[in-house]
């Protein structure tokens, strides 16, 4: 049996990667409004007032014996 010469391939790189945390400053500003909203809301006033009034039911019919 013959043998076969060997294939030769590139390298393979395998990284094992260990990551460290190190904290970055964000400064963010929070401003707190107090807001006061106008809404108009309708308010009806009542003004008292009388009148007269006559209600006339007419003459009344005869009756039919």
């Amino acid at each position: 049996m013959k043998h076969c010469p060997p294939i030769v391939c590139p390298p393979v790189y395998v990284y094992h990667d260990c990551y460290i945390c190190r904290e970055q400053p964000i400064i963010q500003p929070v401003i707190h409004v107090q807001r006061n909203i106008v809404v108009n809301v309708p308010r009806y006033y009542v003004q008292p007032g009388q009148q007269q009034v006559t209600i006339d039911p007419g003459c009344p019919l005869p009756r039919k014996p």
